[in-house]
């Protein structure tokens, strides 16, 4: 009985098992469909969006985007204008709405949270900012005559400095700081065709390779029966940077530490090309870039490129720099050192250097010649090495 009841209640616990196993084998199962099913809701994502007129009528082949990129150049041809619009994930924007004004939006297509509109035979146009949320649902977008938003700009510092003003930007943002739209001109203009709203522009200048101008930015407000709007002439004026380009390179005044050098004057190093980076050990960009720059470096320093990074003042030694960089080394430099040498900034703003120099954004590369003149700033990513190679076959 012993046995026979050991055994009995043993049977009994292998059911109680079996049955437990089973069950949650089933709750398993059932977990899995549910997360495919939302899964493949996720991939099944919609927004649509009805496009109607000022009275509320649909408006079929209307175009539909997230922003506009707006460009007018001529390169040495009849001047021309040629439109982009923004591109979604899937395929090539814009849209077009259908006979009941209607386009639907899927997958990543539908995670987008601003919508420009255009219906050129009556020159309506809409822009709408759409909630967080509303993936699933449909929004409409009214549209209204446009207003014609223009203005010049120009640049008489770049005249008293002999710099031609070779083309400008216009950025214009809606009211919570997204970007819309961007209008490049060889003319030193800009249009935009909006509907009534407020938004804001920002503008800049490019003279020769390396050389800007300050950006310049305030506010518009565009009435809801407003047709145009003339922004005037805006004077935008050069970078403190442009102020230097073919001048002696200022000194490295400011530096309180030197990592992987003794302290250096630019003075010294006439007759080769000198590559100042400034950078700061917290902006991933900055880090990111990095490589880039050991590798011109490499190909480079043998041949009288002298690459110089200057570090703003968020550090206050080499120790400190160091022990910020530790992470640096094994995410984005493979492990590599730095080769060349870098300075410590200190002093008011981001340090005496970057005063001297202009700079408000990182990275920053400038360019010192062999004769020890500012040539201007350029991008690590491919105009460096060519202007380094042009530099170096003039001499």
């Amino acid at each position: 009985m012993t046995i026979g009841g050991w055994i009995v209640v043993n049977r009994t616990r292998t059911c109680i098992i079996a049955l437990v196993a089973m069950l949650l084998s089933l709750w398993l199962c059932a977990r899995m469909t549910l997360g495919a099913q939302m899964n493949g809701g996720a991939s099944e994502r919609t927004l649509a969006l009805r496009i109607i007129g000022p009275e509320g009528a649909p408006v079929a082949g209307a175009k539909v985007g997230t922003g506009l990129n707006i460009f007018e150049q001529s390169q040495g041809h009849p001047p021309q204008t040629i439109l982009m619009w923004l591109r979604g994930q899937k395929r090539h924007w814009p849209f077009y709405s259908d006979t009941e004004g209607l386009i639907e939006l899927t997958d990543a297509d539908a995670e987008h949270r601003n919508f420009y509109v255009q219906y050129e035979p009556r020159g309506w146009v809409g822009y709408k900012q759409v909630l967080e949320g509303s993936t699933g649902s449909r929004v409409d977008i009214r549209l209204e005559p446009a207003c014609r938003v223009h203005g010049q700009l120009t640049s008489s510092g770049f005249d008293r400095l002999g710099h031609p003003l070779e083309k400008t930007v216009a950025f214009l943002y809606d009211s919570r700081g997204e970007l819309v739209m961007y209008f490049v001109s060889e003319q030193g203009r800009y249009e935009f065709l909006l509907p009534g709203g407020r938004y804001e522009l920002e503008c800049f200048g490019e003279g020769p390779p390396g050389i800007e101008t300050a950006r310049l930015r305030w506010s518009v407000v565009v009435e809801s029966d407003q047709q145009d709007l003339d922004a005037g002439l805006v004077d935008l004026p050069p970078t403190r940077l442009a102020e230097l380009c073919g001048t002696p390179a200022p000194e490295l005044l400011g530096i309180v530490d030197w990592r992987g050098s003794q302290p250096l004057e630019l003075s010294r190093l006439t007759g080769n090309v000198v590559v100042l980076v400034f950078w700061g050990s917290w902006s991933r960009p900055c880090l990111k870039t990095m490589p880039q720059l050991m590798e011109l470096h490499d190909l480079w320093a043998d041949q009288g490129v002298v690459i110089i990074g200057v570090h703003d003042n968020s550090v206050s030694n080499v120790a400190e720099l160091d022990a910020n960089l530790a992470e640096a080394h094994r995410l984005y430099w493979g492990r590599r050192e730095l080769l060349f040498p870098v300075g410590i900034d200190s002093g008011k703003g981001w340090g005496a250097v970057h005063e001297t120099y202009g700079i408000d954004q990182w990275p920053a590369v400038v360019v010192i010649d062999p004769q020890g003149n500012v040539a201007g700033t350029f991008s690590p990513w491919g105009p460096l090495e060519a202007v380094l190679a042009q530099m170096l076959s003039e001499q």
